[in-house]
């Protein structure tokens, strides 16, 4: 019975969403996205067509975090992109550091979020509790700020409906490189801090906050990443 009673609460505590993403309008790459109430976010990224053929991938993000303050305890990510397979994993250590695969400490200055943090703060605060406001960001041994910008509120077609979202657009300043991680092959990381791409989230308003819609693009190339229903 005791089991039972497990089984339930970790199906009402846990939620998942897919999401589909395409460049240039082509079917590219599968996400799904799963949140723990307990303060977990997980992503699983898999190409899939075209793009599965010239360059596969099957990446696993998974980011433990205060459940409160979002701020990161620990994360690990598994990379197979073509032939090339890799593992990293973090944690912060009893002094407040994030510590690398145990051996590559990054020194911080208090409680510091990551893109994975963010991604769950955004689904959790209201847009009153985190427009504007800086807040310290650490990026595989880069540190600096994040933050989320308010655009306006408008309707977003989530595949069955018109749904009220908040847009944001999120801004990602790297101050300090002294810590970066090398040597850990992964296009979606390498490429999340990158200035050229603007970088936009359109966020279910609500007590039942999930993100509808995400971009990320530059004068070259839009990539959109739409809720499946």
């Amino acid at each position: 019975m005791k089991f039972l009673y497990f089984i339930i609460i970790i199906i009402n505590t846990t939620y998942s969403q897919n999401y589909k993403l395409t460049c240039f309008g082509f079917h590219t790459t599968d996400i799904k996205q799963i949140i723990h109430e307990h303060g977990e976010i997980k992503y699983e990224i898999q190409n899939r067509g075209l793009m599965d053929m010239v360059w596969p991938a099957n990446n696993i993000y998974s980011t433990i975090y205060n459940s409160k303050t979002f701020s990161i305890k620990s994360w690990r990510k598994k990379i197979q992109q073509g032939t090339y397979k890799s593992s990293l994993k973090a944690e912060v250590n009893s002094n407040g550091n994030l510590l690398y695969d145990d051996k590559q400490l990054v020194e911080l200055h208090g409680p510091v979020h990551t893109i994975f943090t963010m991604l769950a703060m955004v689904q959790s605060y209201s847009q009153e509790q985190i427009d504007t406001k800086w807040i310290p960001y650490e990026h595989q041994g880069k540190t600096g700020r994040a933050r989320f910008l308010w655009s306006d509120s408008l309707m977003i077609w989530d595949g069955k409906d018109s749904i009220l979202c908040d847009h944001y657009r999120m801004d990602i300043d790297i101050v300090d490189s002294a810590y970066v991680i090398k040597n850990t092959k992964d296009y979606f990381m390498d490429n999340i801090n990158d200035i050229s791409y603007v970088k936009e989230l359109w966020v279910k308003r609500g007590e039942e906050k999930t993100i509808i819609q995400a971009s990320a693009k530059n004068n070259w190339i839009t990539l959109l990443a739409q809720v499946i229903p």
